[in-house]
């Protein structure tokens, strides 16, 4: 925390329309770029799969070392949060805005990606907490939707530079939410082949929700400090259900981080049979694990 008092700002900055530009640092250098994902070392086929922007890729920012702020002269509440466009599609791209918002020197911002919606980002408390949710439905097993839609991150930049037209901040590596795993599996009497994926249904294999996985999580994240997530149980009992296209016998599935070892009961269709095993893991943010030849029973 910078010492920011929301009703005291540092300096009287004109409120005004302004480019809004994150850049991030590497070591010691500084670029003009914000990184999407670590390096891809997740493999698809044989191939290094590439987690790029597309131009006009969405980031939601808040300021979070406001609670809220109003224009001195007007007493109008001004705007703490917005959207950065990315301005090309690349591994790496500069992402800006040109938007009213207000920034002070030091401040901080929250980054996310994707774009937080429904609700957006929200913040509460003192010292400030912004929280924002998070699902895992819809996923179809591939790598490249999980890369696209389900690879969550965020980041805090912080304010460095404010002048009539342009304010920078500068935000360190973007720090990844889930755990992506890639699952194949084996009949437990005849482990030879994996079995083709017809759907695959996870859910926990013990305790309060065994039978069920989450679909949503609130994630908090505080000034300077790391994120807690926060899983909220499946309405209605429900497990994670996967569905790919064309029988594959591999399936990369993005998951909850957990704080322990967790028991996790699969539920797998295969052609006409119905198969299922459970798996122990402890699943950590950012990591990717590969899970094959999970031995399932019919």
């Amino acid at each position: 925390m910078y010492g920011c008092n929301p009703d005291q700002p540092k300096q009287q900055a004109e409120l005004k329309p302004r480019t809004l530009v994150v850049t991030q640092t590497e070591g010691a250098n500084r670029t003009q770029e914000v990184r999407r994902l670590p390096q891809a070392t997740i493999t698809e086929n044989g191939d290094v799969l590439d987690a790029i922007w597309s131009k006009d890729d969405e980031i939601s920012f808040r300021n979070i070392s406001h609670a809220t702020y109003t224009d001195p002269e007007t007493g109008a509440p001004v705007s703490l949060d917005g959207v950065l466009l990315a301005d090309r599609t690349a591994s790496i791209a500069s992402f800006a805005s040109n938007i009213e918002v207000w920034c002070d020197l030091g401040d901080q911002l929250l980054l996310v990606y994707p774009k937080a919606t429904d609700p957006a980002i929200t913040v509460s408390g003192d010292p400030l907490r912004a929280t924002y949710t998070i699902s895992l439905t819809g996923q179809d097993g591939t790598l490249a939707t999980i890369a696209n839609t389900y690879h969550h991150s965020y980041g805090i930049a912080t304010i460095t530079e404010v002048t009539p037209t342009v304010a920078n901040a500068v935000v360190a590596e973007m720090q990844n939410l889930l755990t992506v795993c890639k699952f194949s599996f084996v009949d437990k009497d005849e482990p030879g082949t994996p079995l083709p994926i017809t759907s695959l249904s996870i859910s926990y294999g013990d305790g309060t929700y065994a039978g069920t996985y989450p679909e949503t999580a609130t994630v908090t994240v505080m000034q300077g400090t790391l994120c807690t997530v926060t899983v909220t149980p499946s309405a209605g009992g429900y497990a994670l259900a996967i569905s790919p296209d064309g029988n594959p016998t591999e399936v990369y599935v993005a998951l909850f981080p957990e704080a322990t070892a967790t028991t996790y009961s699969f539920s797998l269709e295969s052609g006409e049979n119905i198969y299922t095993g459970t798996a122990t893991a402890r699943l950590i943010a950012g990591e990717y694990v590969v899970a094959t030849n999970l031995k399932l029973t019919k």
